[in-house]
């Protein structure tokens, strides 16, 4: 049996997200995201930033136990009114992982899919939020 996939896709996909949105968010990708002073602080800006959210990890149980699918959530958060950054951002995250390779560490992607983007008004009233709901299927490596 070969290591949870897991760690190894975020790690994966945090690197690959902040390529993606490099010039969008200027690597403000967070597992966990910063106090909002410590934010300007390190980079000059607040918003708009992307948070990995929660997660879920299925096995597929047929032949190979091995085999799984991991559920991950990326939200991007901004502040801008009408929800222009978040949808921009939202659709370069959608074009550049549904259905697209990604080296994962110790194992082997079967396929990538961005499941389902929502849009949502923070309770604050004042931030935006696009969720994406990303599958990756994977297998061992071995």
């Amino acid at each position: 049996m070969s290591d949870d996939p897991s760690l190894a896709i975020q790690v994966a996909l945090v690197a690959r997200v902040t390529d993606l949105t490099r010039e969008a968010v200027a690597g403000r990708v967070y597992d966990d995201v910063p106090a909002a002073s410590e934010r300007i602080a390190d980079t000059g800006a607040d918003f708009p930033y992307i948070s990995i959210a929660d997660g879920q990890l299925v096995p597929i149980d047929e032949e190979c136990f091995d085999r799984s699918t991991t559920f991950i959530n990326l939200n991007v958060w901004s502040r801008a009114i009408g929800f222009p950054e978040v949808k921009r951002i939202a659709g370069l995250l959608r074009i550049g992982l549904h259905e697209l390779d990604l080296t994962i560490a110790g194992h082997v992607l079967d396929r990538m899919r961005v499941e389902n983007i929502t849009f949502s008004r923070d309770p604050d009233g004042v931030t935006r939020r696009a969720r994406l709901e990303l599958s990756v299927e994977t297998q061992p490596a071995d």
